[in-house]
């Protein structure tokens, strides 16, 4: 019966197929395809391998989990691996955050966000609060509620009938959005990686918005999904952000806390679907008073809570955070050569996530035409050289703007740095130049 279905598809979508390679295998760093070639993933898998693969550690609490207490149904049971994980969790982030909603993705996370908000709101005698506020360029997830407070067209124009809240706010250089008396939330990603190509967010950044929520009334929620769990040098972005310094030594974003935290990818580094919302407590008590609940069938799942807690150890026990700082300017060092080319207009990002912008003329700025398909041919030629890459495009104006981004496992050395960085020159090279 599938055979009789796939000959009805156009052949451009049969070729179109038969480019994705399949995997067969994977260890530390590499994964093999069907054909036996090795390929070094520099984008952690979907940007979540955190800490390799095929782990014998992850694979150990898996098997043992799994041969205990495969499945808890959330509605009603606790599971004792739920408990631990969300207590370690909170202790790991530490105050004001004190209550924790657990999901299977990050677009699943993102949803219960907004659901929170939207209570919130009407917790507090607010009801007309309602407007999600988010970014152009900025993603958060693929269900429609997601998508309907995404700013990258590529992904939401398709379903612009279904989804809702509004468009996007579109931000010039160096400018911060603002809050309104009707809104309920300002949603946006710590640093725009997908959609933008991880520009780090300049300083006074997260205080704009820390100010700008609390004098409207709406929460800040800051979707971490994928810069969380040691992706920039700390569990979440924003608090290395908060650390950066200024020329007079000031930190202009250091107590700028977000209400919601939602976070998934590397939570379960790759092993196990593990997503969700940590949660302030002036806004968990808000929710207590309002009856808040959120229930999925594998919402806090006992497998994928033992693997986060084991993530969350082998974080601390092999010093992922400070490793990362510690080899961040030899990533940066390597990638930065790449600006000798004529198409690289600048490499930009933090700890293990780097954005690559590509240009048709450096001088100018100007974007390649987008029938080139610059972005995504860098990348087959990469794949092709052995190294995997991401490409994104839109970062200019929605269609137009090609992009590379670089996001290793964070157990990735200097050696790796090399090969990414040669690999990526001889395939902007053939490419592009």
């Amino acid at each position: 019966m599938s055979v009789q279905i796939l000959k009805k598809f156009p052949s451009d979508i049969e070729i179109a197929a038969s480019k994705r390679l399949v995997l067969t295998r994977a260890e530390g760093l590499h994964v093999w395809d069907s054909e036996g070639r090795r390929h070094l993933d520099a984008t952690s898998g979907a940007f979540c391998v955190q800490l390799g693969y095929t782990r014998p550690d992850l694979v150990r609490v898996i098997s043992e989990v799994a041969s205990r207490l495969p499945h808890a149904r959330p509605s009603t049971f606790e599971s004792e691996e739920s408990q631990a994980y969300q207590r370690e969790l909170l202790i790991a982030v530490g105050a004001p955050y004190s209550r924790a909603v657990l999901t299977c993705s990050g677009s699943e996370a993102v949803e219960v966000a907004l659901k929170i908000a939207y209570r919130y709101q009407r917790a507090i005698g607010h009801p007309e609060r309602k407007a999600i506020r988010h970014l152009a360029g900025h993603y958060h997830g693929a269900t429609l509620g997601a998508l309907g407070v995404t700013g990258l067209g590529a992904r939401r124009v398709p379903y612009e009938g279904l989804v809702g809240s509004g468009p996007p706010t579109t931000l010039e250089p160096g400018e911060a959005p603002k809050a309104e008396p009707t809104t309920a939330a300002m949603i946006l990603e710590t640093i725009p990686a997908v959609g933008l190509g991880a520009p780090v967010p300049h300083l006074g950044f997260l205080s704009h918005i820390r100010s700008q929520c609390d004098e409207s009334g709406a929460l800040w929620i800051a979707d971490e999904v994928l810069t969380g769990f040691g992706r920039v040098g700390a569990l979440f972005a924003w608090q290395r952000l908060g650390e950066r310094r200024a020329p007079n030594g000031a930190k202009p974003d250091a107590g700028a806390r977000p209400d919601l935290i939602v976070f998934g990818k590397g939570a379960g580094a790759g092993f196990a679907p593990l997503a969700g919302v940590l949660i302030t407590d002036s806004v968990a008590q808000a929710l207590d008073g309002d009856g808040f609940t959120h229930y999925q069938t594998y919402g806090g799942n006992p497998i994928a809570c033992a693997v986060g807690r084991r993530v969350l150890r082998a974080m601390v026990e092999e010093m992922i955070e400070a490793s990362v700082r510690a080899a961040e300017p030899w990533l940066e060092d390597e990638l930065r050569q790449l600006q000798g080319s004529r198409s690289v207009r600048q490499t930009r990002g933090l700890g293990y996530l780097w954005g690559i912008e590509l240009v048709d003329d450096r001088r100018s700025g100007r974007p390649f035409p987008r029938e080139r398909r610059v972005a995504e041919r860098i990348t087959e030629s990469c794949r092709d050289r052995g190294v995997l890459v991401h490409a994104g495009t839109g970062s200019v104006d929605g269609e137009r703007g090609d992009f590379i981004l670089i996001a290793p496992p964070l157990v990735s050395h200097k050696g790796d740095f090399k090969t990414i960085a040669e690999t990526l020159s001889g395939a902007i090279s053939s490419v592009a130049g």
